[in-house]
């Protein structure tokens, strides 16, 4: 599967569901290795806050880190941006905005001695497995994924 496009800026705004404001957060991350894992703590505080099951949890803070590392080691900027939101009652969405325009990444399939290079098709193996889409932004600056939560689509 290959990644969808989402348009060339951030997506919708948070909604909120009638009365209710469903639950969000987002931050600027320092564009340094060692921010990877202050997202995975935000991000998990959040998930853990939505009520999220945790094999869901520990699947998407994978994605999570990838989706940061990647801003990390291919962002140009001081900063990354990072937001996550439920657009509806039973769904999660996730972005990560470098601010670099590039053409659109897509998963590699490395030599197997290879180090590195496999981040983007473990999010999209992660991703497919849990029912969700994944893609970036078409100037290739935001990664986002949106999973389903509920039992339909997992």
């Amino acid at each position: 599967m290959s990644p969808n496009h989402a348009g060339s800026g951030l997506l919708e705004a948070p909604p909120q569901a009638g009365d209710t404001v469903l639950p969000g957060f987002g931050i600027a991350v320092r564009s340094q290795p060692s921010s990877v894992e202050v997202a995975r703590r935000v991000t998990r505080a959040w998930a853990r806050h939505c009520r999220l099951p945790d094999d869901l949890i520990g699947s998407f803070l994978i994605v999570v880190s990838e989706l940061c590392t990647n801003a990390v080691l291919h962002g140009r900027c001081d900063a990354f941006d990072m937001r996550a939101w439920m657009p509806a009652v039973g769904e999660i969405r996730f972005e990560v905005h470098d601010k670099t325009p590039s053409a659109v990444p897509k998963p590699r399939y490395p030599a197997a001695e290879a180090e590195n290079g496999r981040g983007l098709l473990l999010v999209d193996l992660l991703v497919t497995e849990l029912g969700g889409s994944w893609g970036f932004t078409e100037d290739g600056a935001c990664a986002w994924c949106s999973l389903v939560l509920s039992g339909e689509g997992r």
